[in-house]
C-alpha cells in the first residue's frame, strides 16, 4: 500500500533530472561562428575547450566569412575640445535605413591614447594606424614613423611596429595579401632621380617578418602621392590600385592618367587605360562597388559619371554605370552662380539599387535610388570625417 500522498510522487517524478543534451563540435562551430564578437570574447572563458575553438585560425576565418555579410563603415571623429581624433564605425545597414547612428564617447578609441594620430587603413577588421615624430636634427622634410596593427572588436593591439624614417611626401597602404595570408604596408614615395622608369620608389613590410624591403620602382606617379585629397588607393582581388599620372607634377589633365594595379602575391606592377575618350572629362577618382573597380569623374560640373570594369584588368570591358546628376542633389551650395559640389561613391548596396554617396563639400552623406534618381540626406552625425572613410568588419583576426 503506497502511503505517500499524491502530490509527494509528482515532486519526486520532476526531481529526476533530465538525460543531459550532447551537441556535437561540428554544431557548436557552426553556432559560435555566427556570434558577434563581443559574445565571442566572453565565451573563452566557460571551458579551456571554447577558448581553443574560438582562438583556432580555421575558426577565425569562418567567423569572418560570416561577418563579412554584415559589413561596417569606420572613420574618424573629431573632438574639438580634446583637439583629438577618436575612432567609430557602425554598420552600414543602419546607414541604409536612414537611421540615427550616435558616436559613443569612449577614451579607448582616441588615436592618441594608443600614441598615434592616423589611421592608414582596414583589413579583415584590422585597423593600421600611424603615429610619428618629426626629425629635426636630420631634416624638417623628414619624420619617424611607426605602426600599431589594432583590433577594436576584440581590444588587442600591437607594439609600435615598421619604425622607419620617410620623407614628409610618402603615403602609405594597408593591405591583405589573401595568396599567402600575410598582412602588408606598402610605401610610397618620390624617387628622387631623373630615371623615367623609377619616378616612384616602392617598399613593402610584411608582418610576417617585420621587415621592409625595397622592391621595383614604379615608372609613373600615383595622384595619391601628388595630392592625398580624394585619391585613396582601391584594395581589390589581391591587387592595390592606384590612379596614376605619367608626370610626376599635379595637373588637372586627364590624358596622362593611368590606373597601376600592383599584385599583392607576386608584388608586381601592370596598368591599364580608363575608358576611351576619357581625355574629355573631368579628372577621375577610382573606388570599389561590389567587388568591382569602379572609376567616377565630375562631367562640365552637371553630373558625377560612375563607370565599371567588368572584368578586372581588362581595360576593354569598361562600361558606363550610372550618372547622377547633381540638380537631384538637395540643397547644394552655390559659388557664382555654379553648383560647388563633390560627390564620391563609398557604397553600393547589395540589391544595386541604392548607392551611398559622401557630399565633401558640405560633409554629409546622401542616399542615392539608381532606380528613381532621388536622393535622401541622412541623419548621420557631421561630426564624422567622410575623408577619412573605410570599409570595416568586426572580427577576431589576431594583432600579432
Amino acid at each position: 500500500m503506497d502511503t505517500h500522498p499524491p502530490n509527494s510522487r509528482r515532486l519526486r517524478r520532476r526531481s529526476n533530472p533530465s538525460p543531459s543534451v550532447i551537441l556535437p563540435d561540428e554544431l557548436i562551430t557552426e553556432i559560435l561562428s555566427w556570434l558577434p564578437v563581443k559574445s565571442l570574447m566572453q565565451m573563452k572563458c566557460v571551458s579551456i575547450s571554447w577558448n581553443t575553438l574560438i582562438s583556432n585560425p580555421k575558426f577565425v576565418k569562418i567567423h569572418l566569412y560570416r561577418s563579412t555579410r554584415n559589413p561596417y563603415f569606420s572613420s574618424l571623429v573629431f573632438t574639438p575640445q580634446l583637439d583629438d581624433y577618436s575612432f567609430t564605425h557602425f554598420p552600414v545597414s543602419s546607414l541604409l535605413q536612414n537611421l540615427r547612428i550616435t558616436i559613443p564617447r569612449n577614451y579607448y578609441y582616441r588615436l592618441t591614447n594608443k600614441d598615434c594620430s592616423k589611421i592608414v587603413g582596414s583589413c579583415n577588421g584590422l585597423i593600421c594606424l600611424l603615429g610619428y615624430s618629426y626629425n629635426a636634427i636630420i631634416s624638417i622634410n623628414n619624420k619617424n614613423v611607426w605602426f600599431r596593427f589594432w583590433n577594436p572588436a576584440t581590444r588587442r593591439i600591437s607594439d609600435k611596429l615598421g619604425s622607419m624614417s620617410c620623407s614628409r611626401d610618402c603615403i602609405f597602404v594597408f593591405c591583405y595579401d589573401n595568396s599567402i595570408d600575410i598582412y602588408k604596408l606598402v610605401e610610397l614615395g618620390w624617387s628622387g632621380n631623373n630615371d623615367p622608369q623609377t619616378k616612384t620608389k616602392v617598399r613593402v613590410f610584411s608582418l610576417e617578418d617585420n621587415v621592409w624591403r625595397t622592391i621595383q620602382s614604379f615608372p609613373v606617379v600615383p595622384l595619391q602621392l601628388l595630392n592625398s585629397t580624394g585619391f585613396d588607393s582601391v584594395h581589390l582581388n589581391c591587387t592595390v590600385n592606384w590612379l596614376a599620372n605619367q608626370s610626376d607634377r599635379w595637373n588637372d589633365s586627364t590624358r596622362e592618367c593611368v590606373i597601376l594595379s600592383f599584385d599583392l602575391g607576386r608584388e608586381k606592377y601592370t596598368q591599364f587605360m580608363p575608358p576611351k575618350g576619357f581625355d574629355s572629362f573631368g579628372l577621375p577618382s577610382i573606388c570599389a562597388l561590389k567587388d568591382s573597380l569602379s572609376l567616377y569623374h565630375n562631367f562640365k560640373n552637371t553630373d558625377l559619371v560612375i563607370w565599371k570594369m567588368i572584368e578586372f584588368g581588362d581595360e576593354n570591358s569598361w562600361t558606363q554605370f550610372h550618372k547622377v546628376s547633381y540638380h537631384n542633389i538637395p540643397k547644394n551650395y552655390k559659388q557664382g552662380g555654379s553648383l560647388l559640389i563633390r560627390l564620391i561613391p563609398l557604397h553600393l548596396s547589395e540589391n544595386g539599387e541604392t548607392m551611398v554617396l559622401a557630399d565633401m563639400i558640405q560633409n554629409r552623406v546622401i542616399l542615392y535610388n539608381l532606380r528613381t534618381n532621388r536622393a535622401k540626406k541622412t541623419r548621420i552625425n557631421r561630426k564624422i570625417c567622410w575623408s577619412s572613410m573605410k570599409d570595416y568588419v568586426e572580427s577576431l583576426v589576431s594583432t600579432s
